[in-house]
């Protein structure tokens, strides 16, 4: 009787073992990411990788066998890895429309898309002339899931004149998400300042 345990036992540890590898992001994705992050100047990234990659861990963890989302996650990986800022939110964002979450798992998808913009943006406009206070109060809010404390900043530095064409597109995918109808605020402004005698 006790071999009969420790049989069931052991098959019980390698199956839950194997759903819980299946369900994760891919290990070697996550350090590769998180030491890329680490090497880079800016010691902020570091930290917000290691925080974004653990929501991920969590995420994964409460899925369960979940081919979809691991294939976001480990998406959302490769993409910030490689430098491809724009598709990581896109796959990022994309976490909140699968299917049958639960409130749990839906607000770790939240986070996961917070904790990639707050990357994004540190990572892309942290030495941005003139914006670094709203890049500052950004990530802060974003790592906080204060999310309304980040519309104003992102109106600010999607304002921005000293962003490169590709700046104005990631800051833009951003503040789409998080203030969304910006652009048509910013359009009335921009029209109004055409107007002669302003």
């Amino acid at each position: 009787m006790k071999k009969l345990f420790v049989l069931f036992t052991a098959a019980a540890i390698v199956c839950g073992a194997n759903q819980a590898a299946f369900a994760q992001a891919d290990a070697g994705l996550i350090a590769k990411f998180v030491d890329t992050a680490k090497s880079a100047k800016d010691g902020q990234l570091g930290v917000i990788a290691s925080e974004l990659t653990g929501k991920m861990q969590s995420l994964g963890a409460s899925l369960g066998a979940n081919d979809a989302i691991k294939a976001k996650l480990d998406t959302t990986l490769k993409s910030l890895t490689g430098g491809k800022d724009s598709a990581a939110l896109e796959s990022a964002f994309d976490l909140v429309k699968a299917a049958k979450l639960t409130p749990d798992q839906l607000g770790l998808a939240k986070q996961v898309g917070n904790l990639a913009s707050a990357y994004v943006v540190q990572k892309n406009f942290a030495t941005l002339e003139g914006a670094q206070g709203d890049v500052g109060t950004i990530v802060s809010s974003l790592r906080a899931g204060k999310l309304t404390a980040c519309i104003s900043p992102l109106k600010n530095v999607a304002a921005n004149t000293h962003m490169t064409d590709g700046q104005k597109q990631l800051i833009g995918t951003v503040a789409d998400k998080y203030a969304p109808g910006w652009r048509t605020a910013k359009g009335a402004v921009d029209a109004i300042k055409k107007l002669p005698g302003f």
